[in-house]
């Protein structure tokens, strides 16, 4: 996903990332090229879809899309209806593992498990439609790579917002 992310990323494109679990990977795969090039939520859930929607107001000039794991995206959802209000072009990538890795492995960590159940089952794509969003979910690699390969080619000039759902396994090896 991140690599596929770089290799069509325009140079002058804010990534907003609110995916704690991944956040390494994506630290190490894509790269800020531009001033205000990178943005991180760093722990704070539910920063991630409000601070696209506001940055790619505030920067038209410039693409947006946000990095966002689904159990963080949940924090802040209804701020989907904002963007198609106020039509910010953005595009939020939800990384749906279905439940809250980094939460998950804080409590490992610990000896012992969250109390927090999986978010198995919930359909972000359903939510943000429900809001008036497109939204998209995405299995297969090569769907991932058409996609990406389409929406990341007009994303400066995007003028509604789009969900992709990508479904990803839980990296049990994060430690955080």
């Amino acid at each position: 996903m991140f690599s596929a992310l770089a290799e069509r990323l325009s140079p002058d494109a804010v990534v907003i990332e609110e995916s704690p679990s991944s956040r390494p990977e994506l630290h190490a795969r894509v790269a800020a090229t531009e001033p205000l090039g990178f943005v991180s939520a760093m722990g704070m859930l539910g920063f991630a879809l409000p601070a696209a929607i506001g940055l790619r107001m505030a920067r038209q000039d410039r693409p947006v899309l946000t990095v966002v794991g689904d159990g963080s995206s949940l924090y802040q959802i209804q701020a989907l209806w904002s963007a198609v209000r106020y039509r910010a072009g953005v595009l939020f990538v939800v990384l749906a593992n279905g439940g809250y890795a980094i939460m998950d492995r804080l409590a490992e960590r610990g000896g012992g498990d969250g109390p927090w159940p999986a978010i198995e089952g919930v359909d972000i794509g359903a939510i943000a439609r429900a809001f008036g969003c497109d939204a998209v979910r995405i299995e297969r690699h090569d769907e991932l790579l058409d996609r990406l390969d389409t929406e990341l080619a007009t994303l400066a000039g995007r003028e509604t917002p789009l969900l992709l759902e990508v479904a990803v396994a839980q990296d049990e090896s994060f430690d955080p």
